[in-house]
């Protein structure tokens, strides 16, 4: 399937096809895709149905081969990723931690063939750091709200899963959740009432809101869903921009779960940021402590009890292909590759 015809699965505002002119891949901004398949499902069409968590696990999540189905995590990728990167990497993250994946795509400014390769280099960049600091919104912000509060009405409990920038879009989707279940209860005044609605927000988030984000990078999530921080020691991202132990400890956050492997690469390198490497270290720790591959309740209730023992990166049998998912080959000199 080319863009044309990817593009004409879903629908845009008119006033967003100038900028979706100039910059293609942002027709799919906050839009749903398979990623398997590749399809593109239009969000507006999917959160209208009776129960649209059920509908995306049934119809759109990519479950690996001879998987049960039977868990699946709606998925925001990191910046600089154009659709089918996006997707090619995230049947990676299926198949390694054999568990189902629904994009909810992070659009990028990248073009094939772009006026100045340098700038367009840097516009995610500069999309990223405006979403960090509030100033601006994005279609995928405002449709994880809609299935959080999807969820919550339905009582359907989901997963969310993030990485780098897209962990950004979550915490900002969650927050605004977050605002909107509070306001059903009350007026922005009536500080009793909202301490109610805060309260049972926490509750009902607890139950049925699971978060699991790669390489944070923002420090302020809402209290209420379950969450686990996963990254690599030396990862600048969330070590400076994101929630890290020594702030959850300084915000009293006990409820965050941290998962941080040892360190793979030099001080400064930027790979320590790739998840591909993360999902190698996380399928090893379910091997390492006898569960099974996906088994993501008992890893999180390890790591809430403090059991869990975590994979060393000379434990993990690194597959030949990692080649094709590094940002820099070089860094291929920190790990030992299986051989073809």
């Amino acid at each position: 399937m080319n863009n044309k015809e990817k593009a004409q699965q879903v629908k845009s505002n008119w006033w967003r096809w100038p900028f979706e002119a100039l910059f293609p891949d942002k027709k799919f901004d906050g839009q749903l895709q398979n990623p398997g398949s590749e399809e593109f499902f239009d969000f507006d069409d999917v959160i209208v149905d009776t129960n649209p968590i059920a509908t995306i696990s049934q119809e759109i999540t990519y479950y690996p081969e001879n998987d049960r189905g039977e868990l699946f995590a709606i998925f925001i990728p990191g910046l600089g990723q154009v659709a089918k990167e996006s997707s090619r990497r995230s049947r990676r993250y299926a198949v390694t931690l054999k568990t189902g994946v629904a994009n909810l795509n992070n659009s990028s400014f990248i073009r094939t063939n772009p006026i100045s390769r340098f700038i367009n280099s840097l516009l995610d960049w500069v999309d990223a750091a405006i979403h960090r600091i509030g100033l601006s919104g994005s279609p995928a912000i405002n449709n994880t709200t809609s299935l959080i509060l999807s969820a919550i009405e339905n009582e359907t409990p989901v997963n969310f899963s993030g990485d780098s920038h897209g962990t950004i879009l979550l915490a900002r989707g969650i927050h605004r959740a977050r605002r909107k279940f509070i306001g059903r209860y009350a007026k922005f005044w009536n500080l009793k009432q909202r301490q109610i609605g805060s309260e049972k927000w926490e509750k009902v988030t607890n139950k049925v809101i699971n978060v699991f984000a790669f390489g944070n990078g923002y420090k302020d999530w809402a209290k209420g869903p379950k969450y686990i921080m996963v990254s690599i020691e030396g990862d600048i991202v969330p070590e400076t921009l994101g929630i890290t132990p020594q702030k959850a400890v300084k915000y009293k956050r006990d409820d965050i779960n941290f998962l941080i492997f040892p360190r793979i690469f030099p001080q400064g390198s930027f790979e320590a940021h790739n998840m591909m490497f993360t999902t190698e270290l996380l399928r090893q720790t379910f091997l390492k402590n006898s569960m099974e591959i996906g088994d993501f309740n008992t890893l999180y209730e390890k790591l809430k009890n403090q059991t869990l023992e975590i994979a060393n990166p000379d434990e993990v049998p690194w597959p030949s292909d990692m080649k094709d998912y590094v940002w820099n080959e070089e860094s291929l000199s920190s790990i030992q590759i299986a051989s073809d």
